[in-house]
């Protein structure tokens, strides 16, 4: 393991999974529905034609933003054998990027070689397959990056082009308002208003209009509430399903919103109690994480790898009990992506335990119980010369915190 997490192993490995992927979806008739759908987007969108009609059976169904479709327009162009290898080691590229500088910092403490090398086969999947998640992820983590150093303007466009492809992404803007609202606000809502305009520079009004329209009677049409445990969405609406207590999608969407909102009182408390402004960010960037997967509108199972970062970083953060719980987590997480190398009849009893939205559970848990006590620094010495936490259980949980002395 020690030989493989150093910068040169993590990314030979990172290269090795590329390749090896590559050379499989550029082989006739593996390049899989994705990328063909996305490719395809981009040329309806380039000829004017409707992006949400009848889908062919070699496609899957388009159900992303008009702006997606015209980000799409230059990867319509060359043959899928070659773009759908250039997409997914563009993907892998900045996320691995993101993961090094987002480690770096905001979890100065732990090796980014470490993390990336966790994350991996959480991962590859989503490479394999094409999917937009790991560009997705890469926004994200470089939002809180940039966000962290002061550089609103680029936080603000990259939780906008992330909203812009899944729209729940928009959940860490949301949380980093309430740190900054005043400078970060007018940002974020430029970014998202230009971002949502684009279409128009490219197409007709009339056109754009009707695109919205049919991409918002897509989304409103898709409820996989009902179907079988094993299919659908793999959120906390299942996990209520599995419990024995199923309830319909006009409730479960209060409960997203719900959701939603105790963790924004929850990062609100913990400021309050006078955590450091790091802390905020890193409980910011691990709440909307786990939002997105546990709590948001469309949660199916390759959505996962976005909480890939949270569970490697609370194995690195804890000791004990602790890290056997986050261990576990991470176990059940990945089991999934294995599982799917097996016949459905195989691995169906498997999915339908609803393993992922359990794990994404234990996470959160584990990030409530970590930053929910921060009242208790409260009552720590501080050393007078350096003003610097010197609390046992900050030591112990890898906290870093940094105060000026107040006054008795």
């Amino acid at each position: 393991m020690n030989r493989f997490a150093t910068p040169k192993g993590v990314i030979a490995l990172w290269i090795l999974m590329v390749v090896i992927v590559g050379v499989f979806v550029s082989v006739p008739g593996k390049a899989g529905k994705l990328f063909p759908t996305f490719a395809t987007a981009g040329s309806q969108f380039r000829e004017g034609e409707t992006l949400y009609g009848p889908v062919p059976d070699h496609l899957d169904q388009f159900r992303y933003s008009p702006t997606v479709a015209a980000m799409m327009v230059p990867w319509s162009l060359p043959p899928y054998s070659i773009g759908g290898v250039l997409w997914r080691a563009l993907q892998a590229g900045l996320l691995l990027l993101a993961l090094r500088r987002a480690v770096r910092t905001l979890w100065p403490e732990i090796s980014w070689p470490l993390v990336a090398l966790g994350c991996l086969p959480l991962i590859a999947g989503n490479i394999h397959n094409g999917q937009f998640n790991p560009l997705v992820l890469a926004l994200m983590l470089f939002a809180g990056c940039w966000f962290f150093e002061g550089r609103f303007s680029l936080a603000a466009i990259a939780i906008a082009g992330a909203a812009l492809i899944k729209v729940y992404p928009l959940a860490i803007g949301l949380l980093l308002i309430l740190l900054e609202w005043r400078r970060f606000t007018p940002r974020l809502v430029a970014a998202l208003t230009f971002g949502a305009a684009l279409p128009y520079a490219f197409q007709s009004s009339e056109y754009v209009n009707q695109q919205y329209a049919d991409w918002w009677a897509r989304l409103n049409a898709d409820d996989r509430t009902i179907l079988p445990m094993a299919d659908g969405y793999h959120d906390f609406q299942k996990l209520l399903r599995r419990w024995g207590t199923p309830v319909s999608l006009e409730t479960y969407r209060m409960i997203e919103l719900a959701a939603g909102g105790l963790m924004a009182i929850f990062l609100v408390a913990i400021q309050r109690q006078g955590a450091s402004r790091p802390e905020l960010i890193r409980l910011a960037v691990m709440l909307s994480l786990v939002w997105c997967c546990l709590f948001g509108p469309s949660s199916e199972s390759a959505t996962y790898m976005l909480l890939a970062p949270a569970a490697v970083l609370a194995m690195c953060l804890s000791k004990g009990r602790e890290r056997l719980a986050a261990g576990f987590a991470f176990v059940l997480l990945l089991g999934v992506p294995m599982a799917m190398w097996f016949p459905k009849h195989l691995r169906a009893p498997y999915v339908e335990l609803v393993p992922q939205a359990h794990a994404a559970l234990l996470i959160l848990g584990w990030i409530v119980w970590r930053f929910g006590d921060y009242s208790k620094m409260r009552l720590t010495a501080i050393n007078p010369n350096s003003a610097t936490c010197v609390c046992l259980s900050c030591q112990n949980t890898g906290l870093n915190v940094s105060r000026e002395t107040q006054p008795s």
